[in-house]
């Protein structure tokens, strides 16, 4: 019989989230630290990344929640499919320990050129409770963070 892997849950919920939403995904690519798909909508086509961070860092305030995802194992794939004009989208699946409290960032092409651009290849993604926006850090602070909208997927695909 076989046996999840961790990874499983996490691709999944996203899985889930997109067949909700009529869209189509296409395997590409598969592995523990990140799953690659083809999608397909009514309106677009995507190629988009999915990783995840199972736990959020710890931190000593509450109302503050942060992960860390390393992308130098994908920072030559993304850049070149960039380049040959593809719709890449970048989802972070942001973990809890409480799975139901998990967050899903997306970033668009022009947000990860905009990190690779600023020579980042590993990145923090945080967000305040109540904030409208994740942010990741740039350097120079939360005001020089760039914004992620944290409603992405329902502008995307609904």
């Amino acid at each position: 019989m076989p046996n999840f892997k961790e990874a499983d849950f996490y691709y999944g919920a996203v899985l889930s989230m997109l067949i909700s939403k009529n869209v189509n995904p296409i395997l590409i690519e598969n592995n523990n630290d990140r799953q690659v798909y083809d999608l397909t909508t009514n309106k677009n086509e995507y190629r988009a990344f999915i990783k995840y961070r199972t736990l959020k860092k710890k931190i000593k305030t509450d109302n503050y929640n942060s992960w860390d995802f390393n992308l130098i194992n994908d920072y030559d794939e993304l850049k070149r499919y960039i380049n040959e004009g593809k719709n890449v989208l970048l989802f972070l699946v942001c973990g809890s320990s409480n799975l139901k409290e998990s967050e899903l960032a997306i970033l668009n092409k022009d947000e990860i050129m905009k990190i690779f651009n600023n020579q980042k290849k590993t990145i923090t993604i945080s967000r305040k409770k109540h904030e409208r926006a994740f942010r990741i850090a740039m350097g120079g602070g939360r005001d020089n963070a760039l914004p992620i909208k944290n409603d992405r997927f329902e502008e995307l695909f609904s």
